[in-house]
């Protein structure tokens, strides 16, 4: 984790203010996609807890037939209403190795492949529209298809030329994805190492003390999709020693916003809500979240800070740590029990319109300049879900203070 994927709490606040409508009929942002790695293992782990079918669609940038599901498949009413119903998930495979990792275990060798998976146990089943030679799937066709292989209960009434399986009907209606548990099932194991064997377990994992002491500037660039609304927003930070940051973000139909701390004061700029200064516990998790050495210090940083116990995503074993900053709500950091690294944190942040929590998950761990970076991320609040893959990452870049100050 760095200052930039901490900064991206912000982001997710200031759009908040304006909340984001789909632009297809029917959809809402409660029953959007989850994205790439990150995204597939709590898609897993929903479905578990949700007992709902998983969509897996794996897709490129450069295939004409995932455009064509994108624009004229997805969208329609019909298909909308059976996705509603499910978790679902979307996949690039060129994304990063792990999404290579996840493709090759369904054995994907062309696209799209729209797997659909009753429950758990079941094995996934490849539909898709397309036919060679033409006579292609309607919408209704394909989602009759799908219905048949996992059936589940439409929000609004399908059009007359579907056929629903009659047994669909007397099914009640799957939870909301937005109904989420108050939370993953903590164990308490006697076995369980102490909280500084597992912050350092963490620190090597990202390369070290000394490793990460040798950074004194950071420069990022990457894309950001606001998942089920719009796609290939680009995304900016800059972050300097020991406590500067900024980061953009210009995605539609947001506009520009911009985050900023200059070492001593926060403040966040939207195209739509204009400059606004930060104080009180927002001012004070800026503050915390610009600490270019972050990771290294989250003790100090979390004055009440202990090791929960253990929890499970999927395969994964997670050490579960609660963290209380001096001034603001607890926060939740999951490691994996195995490599040592951050899976999800969950923090809570005060805004205008009030609280709001996200749920942040990390995936395609790399080394670069000696360090291991998340390059994946899933970023998920009530109101949106945002889905990042950072492109480059420069190291000990001169940054001039000019940089962070407010515009």
């Amino acid at each position: 984790m760095n200052n930039l994927v901490r900064s991206l709490l912000i982001i997710s606040l200031v759009t908040f203010i304006y909340p984001i409508r789909p632009a297809v009929a029917g959809a809402a942002l409660d029953d959007q996609w989850l994205y790439n790695a990150s995204g597939y293992n709590r898609a897993v782990e929903l479905q578990r807890e949700l007992k709902v079918p998983l969509i897996v669609y794996f897709y490129t940038d450069w295939c004409p037939y995932c455009h064509e599901l994108d624009a004229s498949y997805l969208p329609t009413p019909v298909v909308q209403d059976y996705l509603s119903g499910v978790v679902k998930v979307r996949i690039n495979p060129e994304s990063g190795p792990a999404e290579r990792e996840i493709a090759d275990r369904f054995n994907v060798t062309g696209y799209p492949r729209f797997y659909v998976i009753r429950n758990p146990s079941a094995i996934p089943k490849n539909l898709q529209p397309f036919r060679r030679g033409g006579n292609n799937l309607t919408p209704e066709q394909f989602i009759m298809a799908c219905q048949q292989v996992a059936p589940v209960s439409v929000r609004k009434s399908a059009p007359s030329q579907m056929v629903v399986n009659p047994e669909v009907r007397s099914v009640a209606s799957p939870p909301r994805l937005t109904k989420r548990a108050a939370g993953p099932e903590i164990v308490t194991d006697a076995k369980l190492p102490s909280l500084d064997v597992v912050l350092q377990k963490y620190i090597d994992a990202i390369g070290g003390k000394d490793a990460q002491a040798k950074l004194t500037s950071r420069v990022i660039k990457g894309t950001v999709d606001l998942v089920g609304v719009s796609r290939g927003g680009k995304l900016e930070g800059y972050m300097m020693a020991p406590n500067k940051s900024l980061v953009v973000l210009n995605v539609h139909p947001i506009g520009v916003t911009k985050e900023g701390f200059d070492g001593r004061s926060g403040w966040v700029f939207s195209q739509k809500a204009g400059m606004r200064n930060l104080k009180g516990s927002e001012l004070a998790a800026v503050a915390s979240d610009a600490d270019f050495y972050h990771d290294l210090r989250i003790k100090e940083l979390y004055p009440t800070t202990k090791l929960l116990g253990k929890t499970k995503s999927g395969f994964r074993e997670l050490h579960v740590v609660q963290a209380i900053p001096r001034d603001g709500a607890a926060e939740y950091f999951y490691f994996d029990v195995e490599s040592g690294l951050l899976f999800r944190r969950d923090a809570t942040r005060q805004t205008p319109e009030g609280m709001v929590r996200a749920e942040i998950y990390y995936g395609d761990w790399r080394e670069i300049d000696g360090i291991r970076m998340p390059f994946s991320i899933t970023h998920t609040t009530a109101q949106m879900t945002l889905a990042i893959t950072i492109e480059e990452v420069k190291h000990n870049v001169p940054l001039d203070d000019a940089v962070f100050r407010r515009p």
